[in-house]
């Protein structure tokens, strides 16, 4: 989730870097450019995603639930200790429904540029935000996990690029008040480490352009 570090409960201009078409890789988000996030996808189904990560947190949960929406005291963290860096847990809170991070992975952090833990969806601005709560929405009204992909535009004007999974937790096996969430990046490291710092392969903006 690509979370800008300015909430919009915020009066703070945050520091503008460098962004010329020839700057380093920089994943954090552009500051400060439409929250319309890029090539958006979402579905019930696992195969719209590619990530090894994703799947083997589809599968546990899978286990776990047996034909219901398994609870939190049904997932262990240390189960699927290799995910904690990408994962995130959420409460669900009244009606409507809010969303708010309990707990942010490591990686999560690191490509979003904010540690957002304690912070409702609806509190901040992201490129996707919008995207991302309907998401949300359809885990609910589905309580089945929902999977998906959206890119980005960070500082250093490349496109970065996610993929995630929604997965609802219940502590009455029913009504969806919790859930964690996925986060993989590994596309967009990939990239990274197969171009250089420079990722002047991956789809660099135009000058001018988005």
């Amino acid at each position: 989730m690509t979370m800008d570090p300015m909430s919009e409960a915020s009066g703070n201009e945050p520091s503008r870097p460098d962004v010329s078409p020839d700057a380093q890789m920089d994943p954090r988000p552009l500051d400060n450019v439409t929250t319309a996030a890029q090539e958006m996808a979402s579905s019930l189904d696992v195969s719209l995603v590619q990530s090894q990560r994703i799947r083997i947190l589809n599968a546990y949960w899978l286990a776990r639930a047996k034909g219901k929406v398994p609870s939190r005291s049904e997932i262990d963290p240390v189960d699927v200790r290799e995910l904690l860096p990408n994962l995130m847990m959420i409460d669900i809170l009244g009606d409507p429904p809010r969303f708010r991070y309990r707990l942010v992975g490591t990686r999560v952090v690191q490509y979003t540029g904010f540690d957002f833990t304690g912070r409702c969806i609806d509190e901040m601005v992201f490129q996707g935000r919008e995207f991302m709560i309907q998401c949300y929405h359809r885990m609910l009204a589905e309580k089945r996990p929902v999977f998906g992909h959206y890119a980005w535009l960070v500082r250093s004007r490349h496109f970065g690029q996610c993929e995630f999974g929604l997965f609802p937790l219940s502590d009455d096996g029913s009504t969806v008040n919790r859930a964690i969430s996925i986060e993989d990046y590994e596309r967009m490291e990939r990239d990274i480490l197969t171009y250089g710092q420079q990722g002047a392969p991956m789809r660099k903006l135009a000058e001018g352009g988005r």
